[in-house]
């Protein structure tokens, strides 16, 4: 995920060590800091995760790595500045306690309204086809979570309540989880919300690194609320003025 990743290596690739891996193939080498930067690096979670012992990491772990202080991602291209695999080692002391003084800062400090959502085309995990296009001219709701988010499955109860509140905005959730996982948790928590799974390239356009994160898109496009964590009665609030407009 480029937007995720390049977020993460800014953090820590001052700490980076480059370790002899018996399971990275030896035309790989670890990614710079300026490299992923000077060559737009991609990264999805299609690629090859390890741990340290060489052990593969399910790709629905990803989420639960990217956000923890406890694990640092090294991240290995080949001679065309490809990413083609990432081991997560232990964090040292130091790296805990810089993620940990980077993950105090508000992360909802920098958002300003102004910026336009950018389309997508989807199927949710009914079948049915979704164009972000398509909606405009409605009050639109996007909620981006995973199913290891504990604070993600705890705020469905009240975001389904928004929906019943508000039947002429259009509330859509985005997650990497494959479809079945998706399916699984929605099954176990009731979720109202049209819900996309297996959407990396959704997550990566909008630069989603923490979840929760919800957004709220007015009827010109405009993207006038976007915040991490848990904010249902402000978005209530931001929802009742524009759906009076």
């Amino acid at each position: 995920m480029k937007n995720i990743i390049i977020a993460i290596v800014l953090l820590v690739s001052t700490h980076l060590v480059a370790q002899e891996y018996t399971f990275i193939s030896k035309d790989l080498h670890l990614m710079t800091e300026v490299e992923m930067i000077d060559y737009e690096v991609q990264f999805t979670n299609d690629v090859t995760m390890y741990d340290v012992e060489g052990n593969e990491i399910e790709a629905s772990q990803m989420g639960v790595l990217m956000t923890s202080d406890n694990f640092v991602p090294e991240i290995y291209g080949d001679k065309n500045h490809e990413v083609k695999a990432v081991v997560f080692r232990a964090a040292t002391k130091e790296e805990k306690e810089a993620s940990k003084k980077e993950n105090s800062k508000d992360p909802n400090a920098n958002f300003v309204p102004g910026s336009f959502a950018t389309y997508f085309t989807a199927t949710d995990i009914t079948g049915k086809e979704i164009s972000l296009k398509d909606l405009r001219g409605k009050v639109v709701v996007l909620n981006f979570w995973y199913s290891d988010c504990t604070a993600c499955v705890a705020d469905m109860p009240e975001l389904n309540k928004l929906v019943a509140k508000y039947p002429d905005v259009e509330f859509v959730s985005i997650t990497f989880d494959p479809k079945a996982e998706a399916e699984k948790t929605v099954k176990t928590n009731a979720f109202k919300y049209k819900v996309i799974a297996d959407s990396e390239d959704i997550l990566i356009e909008y630069g989603t690194l923490a979840f929760p994160t919800h957004l709220i898109i007015d009827k010109t496009g405009e993207i006038v609320f976007r915040k991490i964590g848990t904010f249902i009665e402000e978005m209530d609030d931001k929802i009742g003025i524009l759906t009076k407009k």
